[in-house]
């Protein structure tokens, strides 16, 4: 054999290396999106919000007791995520026959409702129960993540 047989196949043998070590990263970055697909993380409290286990504030046309669990969200006007989220959310509320949701936007009209439970970044849900007691609360990013907060609120009641 020469010499030149050599070189070419510990190229092709490199090309081969370099080539599954692009598929295996690929597959690495597929199983993460898996895993947080499957095992979703809830909400993120962020310091805010209604204390859970407490009455939630009353909101004005909204009675708690219509529903198992009711899904107060907030958003903003400017806010892309909450702009993403909302057609998955009136999904959700489609999926659990008795969850009501509630979308409150961000303007001078309901500056008081945001005050009132201690709000102030955007997507923010909260689940209060029949009861009206805040059984969950948090920015979600996610429809994951409002999947879980319903869930448990579900769950506490």
């Amino acid at each position: 054999m020469s010499g030149s047989v050599w070189v070419v196949s510990y190229v092709l043998l490199w090309l081969a290396v370099v080539g599954l070590t692009v598929v295996v990263i690929a597959l690495l970055r597929q199983v993460g999106v898996l895993h947080a697909r499957l095992q979703p993380l809830g909400v993120h409290p962020a310091g805010e919000g209604p204390h859970e286990g407490e009455p939630a504030p009353p909101l004005p046309a909204v009675d708690y007791s219509d529903a198992a669990a009711t899904l107060v969200t907030f958003t903003s006007p400017t806010c892309t995520v909450c702009e993403q989220l909302a057609p998955s959310l009136r999904a959700l509320e489609a999926q659990y026959g008795d969850v009501r949701l509630v979308e409150i936007a961000m303007n001078a009209d309901t500056s008081a409702v945001f005050s009132a439970f201690a709000v102030r970044s955007t997507p923010y849900l909260v689940a209060v129960d029949r009861e009206g007691i805040v059984r969950g609360k948090g920015v979600a990013n996610s429809l994951e993540q409002a999947e879980v907060l319903v869930e448990e609120a579900l769950a506490d009641a």
